[in-house]
């Protein structure tokens, strides 16, 4: 990954996916200069880039071999390579905090369940055995569990919690809940939850684990938001003090920031198009996001506090799932 001089040290370049050369490809984009560079050139869609711990590694989810399969760029080597091999959509790559496996969604036995492998390679091992669709969310920061969702009836539907041996499995919670996000520090888990047309519809949610508890105990949920538009894509900042999310409260997507209690909300764009897709550099002093300001989606970037907002990408085609 190539690090940019002169914005900062938590500045380094950002994967994302475009269309302009007419199908999805990943790209990478240096956030000082706006040069941006293909990393994938097929007739394959080439999606959902995801930047590894150490940044010498791209997951991303490409249609090359007919249904969706994992792939891995090195970006040293400059080569790709096919990491799943399975009949069935694979997708949803998600990398352990350590680098050295990754969570992903298979349909391979008919229904969308949490699979782990190596990122060297090898057989696929479910972890996740029901009949209702499952989506895959995040590992928490010391590699221990995993948060993904589930449909279905009231028993069955909300976050849960696995751990990645395959040992304990926990029913966090009951709602029409996802998009489960761990806090650093791993005593938090921000989530989105479809809060019904009479309440809002899509809120944010924290479920925070219990003082000298552990997540097999019951969780603590507190409501973060509460408007009659809807409010989605939480992201925690690298420091845990701060979540970035998407607020239709303004008539269209604005990105905005509030303390991890949902105090102090601060709208960062302020424009008449749709902002969405906020994600935080490592360092904590920017964002990137993607804005249809002119037109199709484009990547742009500013800082935490809403300042020195600038266009990284500029053409005609959709630019977007940027990955800082």
């Amino acid at each position: 990954m190539a690090f940019v001089v002169g914005c900062g040290s938590d500045i380094q370049n950002i994967v994302f996916v475009s269309e302009v050369d007419g199908d999805a490809e990943i790209y990478e984009v240096d956030p000082e200069s706006g040069v941006a560079e293909s990393l994938t050139d097929n007739r394959s869609q080439d999606t959902d880039p995801v930047w590894s711990p150490d940044g010498e590694q791209i997951l991303y989810v490409s249609d090359s071999s007919g249904d969706l399969e994992i792939s891995l760029f090195d970006r040293k080597s400059e080569h790709g390579s096919r990491l799943t091999n399975i009949p069935g959509d694979d997708h949803s790559p998600r990398w352990s905090p350590d680098g050295e496996d990754l969570a992903f969604i298979s349909n391979q036995d008919g229904n969308a369940e949490v699979y782990l492998m190596s990122t060297e390679g090898g057989l696929p091992i479910r972890i996740t055995d029901k009949t209702p669709d499952d989506s895959v969310g995040d590992w928490s920061p010391d590699g221990e569990w995993l948060a993904f969702s589930r449909v279905g009836e009231v028993e069955e539907k909300g976050l849960w919690l696995r751990n990645p041996d395959g040992v304990n499995l926990v029913h966090l919670t009951e709602g029409d809940d996802y998009n489960p996000n761990w806090s650093p520090d791993g005593k938090h888990i921000v989530f989105v939850r479809q809060t019904g047309p009479t309440d809002g519809g899509l809120d944010i949610f924290l479920a925070s684990r219990l003082k000298d508890g552990t997540w097999q105990d019951n969780a603590e949920l507190t409501r973060l938001t509460k408007h009659e538009a809807n409010n989605d894509s939480p992201v925690w900042s690298p420091d845990g003090n701060t979540i970035a999310f998407v607020s239709y409260r303004d008539g269209n997507a604005e990105i905005y920031t509030m303390e991890e209690d949902g105090s102090n909300p601060l709208r960062l764009t302020t424009n008449e198009a749709d902002d969405l897709e906020p994600v935080w550099s490592p360092g904590g002093d920017h964002l990137a996001f993607v804005s249809h300001l002119y037109g199709p989606g484009e990547i742009f970037m500013m800082d935490n506090d809403g300042g020195n907002q600038r266009r990284l990408t500029t053409n005609d085609a959709e630019d977007y799932s940027p990955d800082w």
